[in-house]
Order: C-alpha cells, then structure tokens, then sequence
C-alpha cells in the first residue's frame, strides 16, 4: 500500500505518492494553454484502433476551441514543475471534459488524485464523461459506470459513463 501524505499550502496541494512528490494545483492563463498541448499530446500517444483520422481531428478542433476551454476549470498534477497529469471540467463540475496522464506516470495515483479533486465539495448528485476506449477501464476503477454502450460522433468513439455522488439532489 502506498504512504499518502497531504499538505495544503498557497491554493497547492502537495501529496507524498510513493517515493514522489506531487503538487496539484487550479490552473489559469498560459498554464491553461500548456494543460491543452499537453492532453493533445498524451490524447496522440494513447493513440489505438478505435482512433480515426476524422476523431483525431475532431479531437484537436475541440481542445482548440477556446470558446469552450475558457469556461473549464482545469487542475494540473507537477512533479518537479513538469506537468504530468491534468483534469477539466465544465464551470459547475458536471462533466469531465478532458482527464489525461502522462503515459510515463499512469499507475502512480496521480489520475486517482486528480479525480479526488473534482469529487471533493462537488455539489452534484452525479458527474459524467465520455471516455475513450482507451480510459474505460480507468473509469470503471474510479467507480463510473457506463450508460450507454460505445457511440462514434465526428469520427471520435467514446462511451458515455456516470459517477454516482449523492442519491438524490439537495433542496
């Protein structure tokens, strides 16, 4: 079992995982834009037979349509000040538009802590993504479960998943 340690310090939460240290952190601005070419990047290595040239590209359209990613709320995973895993949702933490790691630090509890950050004080009964192939059974470790079965729109495939928070919504 891992040792987890926490420490909140200046909007930054640092957490022992294993034998590294990770900070996690609510990005703006450029580290925003840094965040984008990095889950493009990752998005490409991931890269499997469920991949079209028209997904990818729609992909890439989507990630590049400032118009949508002003509105996320993006959190970054920094080990050493590099960049190694990042989480966007929309404005009201509904839905999970972008959740990427950096293939050289999968299976560390990096992805596990981001997750956790968009499940804390989320006021929502539920949140939901549409995962690739690729991330289905990522999600289903996190506790989501699949709605529908895999779907393909604009050349990009993904099954729409759900993450159950509360029984009902609160009045």
């Amino acid at each position: 079992s891992k040792e987890i340690k926490i420490f909140i310090c200046y909007n930054v939460l640092k957490i022992k995982l294993g034998e590294i240290m990770i900070e996690i952190k609510q990005l703006v601005n450029k580290e925003k834009d840094e965040a984008l070419l990095f889950t493009k990047r990752v998005y490409i290595e991931s890269k499997d037979e469920s991949y079209s040239e028209q997904g990818i590209e729609t992909f890439c359209n989507f990630v590049n349509n400032k118009e949508i990613t002003n509105s996320f709320k993006i959190y970054g995973a920094f080990e050493n000040n590099a960049l190694k895993g990042i989480i966007a949702t929309d404005s009201q933490k509904r839905h999970i538009s972008l959740f990427f790691v950096d293939k050289s630090s999968q299976d560390k509890g990096i992805g596990k802590e981001l997750m956790t950050i968009v499940v804390n004080n989320n006021k929502n009964s539920y949140i939901t993504v549409n995962s690739s192939r690729y991330a289905v059974p990522i999600y289903e470790k996190l506790g989501f479960v699949k709605m529908e079965e895999e779907k393909e729109q604009d050349g990009l495939k993904f099954t729409p998943m759900k993450l159950i928070l509360k029984d009902e919504v609160e009045k």
